[in-house]
């Protein structure tokens, strides 16, 4: 039977914008959107894991125990989804021991080299503390390479010549060991699709002082912010960085001060604020409704004014008896070509109408769609 591995330790939590602890998470969501890593890290606000941050969870814990402790794929991944107290809705448990199989299978066997897994380093710099996490380091003594790479469980591929990560990544390494192979490489790789989308990039020293001045550039910006100004916080521009961020909310909110409230813009710069507040409030409203509907139906219905927030489940008659359903109709005088097609609504005004209670031996019933609505 194989042990039971040791949690890997990870960095703590920091919320103070002053914090001189930082990794490339922390930094490039910064970059994206000033204003999340604001509610985030300087006011502290709950951050919950999302579907592809538990499914990355999961992976990154299983490989780690296939690699260093010698676990099957179907081993490493129920203990990983165990740790993590359960499977994302919607994920498959085949589909990720493939996704392990297929990682596993790239990484190379032969003898001489020399693979360290999920290297949990703390580099310090003049500007604090760096933490990383390297998904697997191989070295090849023999040619005289090193390579670096990192697990991406996302379903579409990005180029690692144009990413920041594994330049970033090189760097810090290279400060941490003092030296690396004649050749440098960092390479990303997508389990999810097929290896043809792995993709790699030199780490030339060139790559590496620019990794070193966006780390010092992105950490000093960060530290003029007024850690009590919000609105010294800018908001990501890209709408599409705010489709799984907890926070979209309060930025929808936020947006609304200042405003005309007929939505008419008297220049250019309000008439982008609104069409950025629309959108916010759109995704706010989608993301408030959904949870609000799941707690609803978990729950019970919810008073509110002179209405009522509810799940409404209506039972669907049908009649798979459509010869019998077509003799009734021609004694009672009803639409024979309706009976030929027997639908729901068409059943449902039958029934009330008929009085010898002939049609409903006729029927059963099936339960609906159900619907959340509110209802005055």
């Amino acid at each position: 039977m194989t042990a039971v591995p040791k949690k890997t330790e990870c960095a703590k939590t920091v919320t103070s914008v002053n914090s001189k602890y930082w990794s490339y998470s922390r930094l490039s969501m910064f970059r994206d959107c000033e204003r999340q890593f604001y509610y985030k890290y300087v006011l502290g606000l709950p951050y919950p894991s999302n579907h592809s941050m538990r499914v990355g969870k999961i992976f990154h814990r299983a490989i780690e125990l296939m690699i260093r402790e010698g676990y099957s794929s179907s081993e490493a991944l129920y203990f990983s989804i165990g740790e993590q107290e359960g499977l994302p809705e919607g994920e498959k448990t085949y589909y990720l021991l493939g996704m392990l199989n297929k990682a596993f299978d790239r990484i190379p066997k032969m003898d001489h080299l020399e693979i360290s897994s999920e290297l949990d380093l703390s580099i310090k710099t003049t500007k604090g503390v760096i933490k990383l996490i390297i998904d697997l380091v191989i070295d090849d003594p023999a040619n005289d390479v090193t390579y670096l790479w990192d697990f991406k469980t996302s379903w579409s591929s990005f180029s690692a010549e144009t990413h920041m990560q594994l330049p970033f990544y090189g760097w810090l390494y290279k400060q941490y060991r003092g030296y690396v192979g004649s050749t440098f490489k960092g390479k990303l790789v997508f389990p999810r699709l097929d290896m043809s989308e792995d993709n790699e990039v030199l780490l030339t020293d060139e790559k590496l002082d620019i990794a070193k001045l966006w780390l010092i550039q992105t950490i000093t910006l960060i530290e003029s912010k007024d850690p009590d100004n919000q609105e010294d916080w800018k908001m990501a521009k890209d709408r599409s960085k705010c489709d799984y961020c907890p926070y979209a909310a309060r930025c929808a909110g936020g947006l609304l001060a200042g405003l005309p409230s007929t939505g008419e813009p008297r220049n250019l710069q309000e008439a982008e604020k609104i069409g950025e507040y629309l959108l916010s409030q759109e995704l706010a409203l989608k993301n408030m409704k959904s949870g609000f509907k799941k707690w609803v139906e978990d729950n019970q219905s919810v008073n509110v004014g002179s209405g009522i927030w509810m799940i409404e489940q209506k039972s669907s008659a049908k009649c798979e008896d459509v010869d019998a359903l077509i003799d009734f109709a021609q004694r009672n005088g009803l639409d024979i070509k309706k009976a030929l097609n027997p639908k729901p609504a068409i059943l449902a005004e039958w029934l009330l109408e008929d009085e010898t209670g002939e049609l409903e031996q006729l029927i059963s019933y099936s339960n609906g769609r159900k619907s959340f609505k509110y209802v005055k």
